[in-house]
């Protein structure tokens, strides 16, 4: 669809950070706590899960598909206020400059093998296998 409507690449980017956003944030336990039935201790490392945000029903209609043409997307995917990324533009940058290029190199592809996805864990997200066919 891209490749037939490139109007749509801003909103798709976006769609893409909320659906996928690729860092979570990492913070200490300051003091002992048991928190939702979780015993945490002072100096535990905790994930802050962005990408759950921009899952919530109530922000986002049909917040578990992507929505290329979504029009209202306020998502976290890069953090909000003063905890939002400092290099968010030039990712969204290098983001625009990668699919444009993706697209008009490879218009036709597909998933080759949606089992053999396999995403990294930890503080950045993103696929590490991901096998596509290109025609």
């Amino acid at each position: 669809r891209l490749v037939a409507e490139p109007a749509l690449l801003p909103t798709a980017m976006e769609e893409f950070l909320r659906a996928y956003a690729p860092v979570t944030m990492a913070r200490l336990v300051k003091e002992d706590m048991h928190w939702h039935g979780v015993d945490m201790k002072a100096d535990d490392w905790i994930l802050l899960s962005f990408p759950s945000a921009n899952r919530d029903p109530d922000q986002f209609d049909r917040p578990d598909e992507v929505v290329i043409d979504r029009a209202v997307n306020r998502h976290a995917a890069f953090g909000l206020g003063i905890h939002r990324c400092v290099g968010s533009h030039l990712a969204r940058m290098e983001l625009r400059t990668a699919l444009e290029v993706w697209l008009e190199r490879f218009p036709e592809f597909t998933l080759d093998d949606p089992d053999a996805v396999k995403w990294s864990a930890g503080q950045v997200r993103g696929p590490r296998n991901l096998p596509l066919r290109i025609s």
